[in-house]
């Protein structure tokens, strides 16, 4: 009984590897910086950074959203890596070897329930963090496309 322990507890172990760490909080800084053309004639760098935080206001709901998308991708991956470390754990119960049926068969049914419910957990954790993360990319694309209008609106020349 006591090597049981240990598996589960090794097992556990194992697991809890690879569970990323808690989730850094993003970055205050801009999500793009355009880049722009500073040797062209007339560049001002004071004027060219009040119009950047002008141009970037206008962006604001765009970013905001670029930002809830990687927030929600960060969020699913650590939900895919609590599922797969639950499912690998319940494999490695349900081949515990047991003293007799009726456990053997608890055991086994035990690790069978817990691999399947991490195996659900794990892919919709995967399906969460495919999601932000195309929402992301779209609403990044958005942002970059509202500085890049209002900076040529302005009569900055963009090199990209």
């Amino acid at each position: 009984m006591k090597r049981n322990f240990a598996v589960v507890g090794l097992a556990l172990l194992i697991a809890a590897g690879g569970l990323p760490k808690a989730a850094a909080a993003q970055e205050d800084g801009a999500i793009y910086e355009p880049l722009v053309d500073r040797d062209a004639k007339g560049f001002r760098e004071k004027k060219y950074r009040k119009d950047l935080a002008f141009c970037r206001d206008r962006a604001a709901p765009q970013e905001g959203a670029a930002r809830a998308g990687a927030q929600q991708a960060g969020e699913g991956e650590q939900q895919m890596a609590a599922g797969s470390a639950l499912a690998t754990l319940g494999g490695v119960v349900s081949s515990l070897p047991a003293g007799n049926l009726g456990a053997a068969r608890g055991l086994w049914a035990g690790g069978n329930a817990a691999g399947a419910a991490g195996s659900a957990v794990a892919s919709q954790g995967a399906a969460n963090a495919a999601q932000g993360s195309a929402r992301a990319g779209m609403a990044s694309e958005d942002y970059a496309l509202v500085v890049n209008s209002c900076l040529r609106r302005r009569g900055y020349v963009l090199l990209r």
